[in-house]
């Protein structure tokens, strides 16, 4: 690899980042909803000022990180992440020249990543890859990392236009409070495989805003749509939309709904998509964990194509906690 230096990201490192960014933009962005002129965007605005208010709100809302750089005879040729928040760490953000690939920096930016997190104490990390990405896969397979889990992004063009179903009672969507957290544990929790929810963690931080993620989401100009559904004064579950104003997609978070709550899904996703139509978006895109085949097979049979596959990996980097999850989820699922 000739004279190689994997050190810190730097402030000063954002137009290399960006060009590395120009020549190699990684699938697993795009299928994000990320396009590269967004990407530049929103780096542009976390590096102003040398990173400052990214720092502060980061902090702020409790979210961890830091990059890594690949120089080769003093020119950056790949660079990668970490982020997260509480001990739940995930690479991010690999990129590697292409003139540079096939010469170990990808599998070097992972390997400093991972010691780097192992030295702070991190129990594990997380990455997603796409199932169609090959070398990346091979990579971190080849460092001991295991699939735990996989999902699929389907989307549809706005608006939708499903009839409503006669039969179905209707529902009311309401503004989300903090007395719904007990309902919103509830149904994630017996509607979630246990293992993937301790790995992962709760959605609830995503539905229940602190005032800092308020203020975050202004700062980085996201809006976001966040309800409780109720049918019958009985609350089936919960949905979350969100956009950033350069994107022409909308996003469906993974909704959060109860068994029972099921078959008024159609009505919580119209409800979603009409109010991002409302703010001219032209796509609505969700992401459907493969174990939820009646959301799969109705978003298949109602117009919805299927776009990506995504595969969630875990590294284990402290084999006691390894333990400690598995015996608590075979507790909560025996």
């Amino acid at each position: 690899m000739g004279d190689v230096l994997i050190r810190k990201f730097k402030h000063t490192d954002v137009d290399d980042f960006l060009r590395l960014s120009r020549l190699s933009f990684a699938e697993e962005s795009i299928a994000a909803g990320i396009t590269p002129e967004d990407f530049e965007l929103e780096t542009r605005r976390i590096f102003r000022w040398k990173m400052i208010p990214y720092k502060f709100f980061a902090y702020l809302i409790g979210i961890k990180w830091e990059g890594f750089v690949a120089e080769k005879d003093g020119k950056v040729v790949g660079g990668g992440m970490y982020m997260g928040r509480n001990n739940r760490m995930m690479l991010t953000n690999l990129m590697v020249d292409p003139e540079f690939r096939r010469q170990g920096f990808g599998q070097a930016l992972l390997l400093k990543r991972l010691e780097r997190l192992s030295e702070l104490g991190f129990p594990y990390v997380t990455t997603q890859v796409l199932d169609t990405n090959s070398a990346s896969l091979a990579n971190i397979k080849k460092q001991g990392f295991e699939l735990f889990n996989q999902y699929c992004v389907y989307e549809r063009n706005l608006p939708l236009t499903d009839r409503e179903d006669p039969t179905v009672h209707p529902i009311t969507v309401r503004e989300i409070t903090t007395s719904d957290k007990a309902a919103f544990r509830q149904i994630e929790k017996t509607t979630t495989p246990a293992f993937v929810l301790h790995i992962n963690g709760s959605a609830e931080s995503s539905y229940f805003l602190s005032n800092w993620q308020k203020l975050y989401l202004r700062y980085t100009r996201y809006s976001r749509w966040i309800k409780a559904v109720v049918s019958e004064g009985e609350t089936l579950g919960f949905v979350c939309a969100d956009f950033h104003p350069q994107q022409r997609k909308g996003f469906l978070l993974q909704p959060v709904v109860s068994e029972e709550g099921l078959r008024y899904l159609p009505t919580m996703i119209r409800r979603a998509g009409a109010w991002l139509e409302e703010s001219e978006k032209v796509t609505m895109v969700v992401e459907i964990p493969d174990q939820q085949t009646y959301i799969r097979d109705y978003l298949l049979n109602n117009g919805w194509s299927r776009q990506y596959t995504w595969l969630e990996f875990i590294k284990w980097l402290d084999e006691r906690a390894r333990q400690k999850i598995t015996c608590q989820s075979l507790t909560e699922t025996g």
